[in-house]
């Protein structure tokens, strides 16, 4: 199926970035007067230097650190107690400087094979307002992190799971809850969203990123009025830190193949473009568990991004477009006999999914000259999403035509009180259809929006905004949030947040796997917006054992639904439901994790996740459905003195869960009421070269596959037929092989 789509998609950057690099600034021991003001540069083997945009300057001993921007430049608050600067960039040897000048130009020396210096980085939560953590480009390569999707393995906040058992849509979960009520961001633009959500995941080829954010509780409202349960933000190489060749290269024993190019080019010291390419295929039939139907589908993919950056003292001007062809291919190996004994084709799920986006970010710096690090931004944009889909006699298809509009004003007043406000407007047509059921909107969203950053004692942080926006459709949205941060201690932080979050639902694409089945399908006429409120808390807290520091971090989250749609299996085995909410709907979420480095470089993390996901299902309050009501994760990393070779290892546990229930069904096909816990155990080997790495390794190793996923699976067009009860990992165990070449 061909397909032509066209898009162009406009975010502002300016006020995330200088949003981050205010609540990084803050420090575990509270705000400080004077700052350190520098500018970080790279030698190379000719004796010229140039700016290092993206390295990292942090005070030894705290968590307070900044990261330099395209110029190299970067100013950090001095932190009482605190001496030593250590200036870090990858391939580049580590800076320590004791008792800095308030205004320092630091030059850092390439690695030598004679000399390397290699310091342990455990997986960061950050110093931000707003609980986040981050997954950096070295944790990005301690797997093969082919996508977005795969990234999340060995992260204790998000879990990935395929949907359904033929389809290769993916769902993650956060705070307990589907991956709708969270907001994708690259960088900082909202482009993953709606239609894009179920396979969005495996349109982010691991080799575009250069960090994953995930932040949790309702997100900041300068972003919109969604992300109702926090907010990932994905970072692409940016063409001033892109190098000026990337190569990498991955195949696994399932036949799989994967090629990734990215190229960066500084084309003058104000201007640089970059070049991504991602081409991926599987072409195989498996069929592991024995049921007739392919385990894992068949797929192509063409992924292209080009962007450009323009940056200078006074203006920022930053143009991304990206481009995707994806190909999904799936079902029944052979044919099957139907009630009266006669032949009839396979059953055959097919996607064919057709997409452009991207982004122009405008930036004005120090517009106001008495207001140091102040900001004018506004961004244009919008994409354009084509998809169809096919499962046995079942069409859904999908198209979306999305721009966005934002205006940013950054208005640092003191060091006490800043103030970030702006407008935005969103236009958004979206047409899906899945048999005789047919739904359309479109959207018109004007808002407005204030963010105050308040330090109103010495140790405590507020992040305080609310934004109204004006739907067509629905009303006014008013969503108030708020964001505290108390530093205890150096070594303690207590957050805690209250939000509230609309979302406007797109009931055939956002549940797409719910529909591989035989069930009747039974629609409400309309939907509301989805509305929550999310509350939550942590603390964050370190300790030294035998000279080394220990972090211990536990969290608590609740989500309340006043509006929500409703995916209803249990009302009867033959029958699904597709409401509105029509009582309670509860999510919470706790979860404790512990980080130590025992030695240098051994990096530990244990992590234990508990969630209780309570909604109405055939009109009585039951737990959700198909999620792991417990999960534990522990992973370890090891690096050799000489930074030559890695070693990682991840284990997970998902525990057992609800399944709905098939008590009517004839005896052939009664599942149990619940599923159990599985395990999990992936593991790589990477070996370092000076301009390759060389990475092997495994997934799956303990080979669980869940053996009947498919209901009535030799009978796909009888009426007890369901692919859509997924609950358990499908791909069996898979060894890999991968190089990646860079030329910096």
């Amino acid at each position: 199926m061909s397909i032509r789509i066209l898009s162009v998609s406009v975010l502002t950057l300016f006020s995330f970035a200088f949003h981050c690099s205010h609540v990084m600034a803050q420090g575990q021991g509270g705000k400080t007067a004077k700052a350190v003001t520098g500018v970080v540069l790279g030698s190379n083997p000719d004796g010229k230097t140039e700016p290092l945009p993206g390295a990292t300057v942090t005070w030894r001993g705290t968590q307070v650190g900044v990261y330099t921007n395209n110029l190299g430049g970067f100013t950090i608050n001095r932190v009482e107690g605190a001496d030593t600067l250590e200036i870090r960039y990858v391939a580049y040897e580590t800076t320590v400087m004791i008792g800095p000048a308030d205004s320092i130009s630091v030059t850092l020396v390439p690695l030598t094979t004679s000399e390397v210096q290699v310091t342990a980085e455990q997986p960061t939560i950050t110093t931000a307002v707003q609980k986040t953590e981050r997954i950096s480009s070295r944790d990005l390569s301690k797997s093969a992190c082919c996508s977005l999707a795969e990234s999340f393995e060995k992260s204790p906040t998000v879990e990935v799971s395929f949907s359904d058992a033929v389809s290769g849509a993916r769902q993650i979960q956060l705070l307990g809850l589907s991956g709708h009520y969270t907001q994708f961001m690259i960088d900082a633009v909202p482009l993953v969203r709606s239609v894009e959500l179920p396979f969005g995941l495996d349109h982010i080829p691991g080799p575009f990123m250069e960090s994953v954010s995930i932040s949790k509780g309702a997100s900041s409202v300068t972003n919109g009025y969604d992300g109702m349960t926090g907010q990932i933000n994905i970072r692409y190489k940016d063409p001033w830190a892109a190098p000026r060749l990337h190569v990498n290269a991955y195949g696994n024993t399932m036949q799989r193949a994967e090629l990734n190019l990215v190229s960066g080019q500084r084309l003058s010291s104000e201007l640089a473009t970059e070049t991504m390419v991602h081409g991926r295929i599987l072409q195989n039939e498996i069929d592991n568990n024995g049921d007739g139907f392919q385990d894992i589908p068949m797929f192509k993919q063409l992924n292209l991004v080009h962007s450009w950056m323009y940056a200078d003292d006074n203006y920022e001007v930053h143009v991304f477009g990206r481009g995707i062809l994806d190909n999904y291919s799936s079902g029944q190996l052979t044919g099957s006999l139907d009630s009266n004994g006669q032949r009839v084709d396979p059953y055959r799920i097919s996607t064919d999914i057709g997409r452009l986006d991207g982004y122009v970010k405008l930036g004005l710096l120090n517009p106001f000259p008495d207001m140091e690090g102040s900001g004018i931004s506004l961004v244009f944009g919008g994409a354009m999403h084509n998809q169809f889909s096919a499962f046995g006699e079942r069409r859904a298809d999908s198209r979306q035509r999305t721009l966005q509009v934002r205006g940013v004003a950054a208005l640092p007043f003191s060091d006490d009180f800043k103030l970030v406000t702006g407008f935005s407007y969103l236009y958004d047509n979206v047409v899906e259809s899945l048999e005789s059921n047919n739904f359309k909107r479109t959207e018109n969203v004007p808002g407005v929006y204030a963010e105050a950053t308040l330090s109103p004692l010495t140790d405590i942080t507020v992040v305080a905004g609310i934004r109204s926006d004006w739907h067509n459709l629905y009303g006014t949205f008013v969503s108030p949030r708020v964001h505290a941060k108390w530093s205890i201690s150096p070594f303690s932080t207590l957050r805690a947040s209250v939000g509230k979050g609309y979302r406007v639902p797109t009931v055939i694409s956002e549940n797409i796997s719910a529909y591989i089945n035989s069930r009747s399908l039974n629609f409400d006429a309309a939907f509301r917006p989805e509305e929550s409120w999310n509350y939550g808390f942590s603390l964050t807290t370190a300790a030294e054992i035998a000279s080394r520091v220990l972090t211990f971090d536990v969290e608590l989250y609740q989500t309340n639904f006043n509006n929500q749609v409703i995916i209803d299996f249990d009302r009867s085995a033959r029958e699904l439901w597709v409401t509105n909410l029509n009582g309670k709907s509860i999510a919470t979420h706790a979860m404790v994790q512990a980080l130590f480095s025992p030695i240098p470089r051994l990096d530990l993390v244990a992590a234990y996740r508990w969630v209780d996901v309570q909604a109405p299902f055939n009109n009585q309050m039951m737990q959700k459905p198909m999620i792991s009501r417990t999960r534990m994760l522990f992973t370890a990393s090891y690096t050799t003195v000489e930074n030559d070779w890695q070693f990682d290892v991840t284990v997970s546990r998902n525990g057992a869960g609800r399944l709905p229930s098939t008590a009517e069904n004839a005896e052939p096909y009664v599942r149990p009421s619940e599923f159990p816990a599985f395990w999990r155990l992936n593991s790589q080997v990477t070996k370092k070269f000076k301009d390759l790495d060389v990475y092997f390794g495994a997934e799956n190793l303990t080979n669980f596959i869940q053996s009947n996923p498919i209901v009535a699976a030799a009978q796909p067009f009888s009426p007890y037929f369901d692919a859509s009860m997924t609950w358990g990992s499908l791909d069996p165990r898979m060894f890999y092989l991968g190089v990646r070449y860079t030329i910096n």
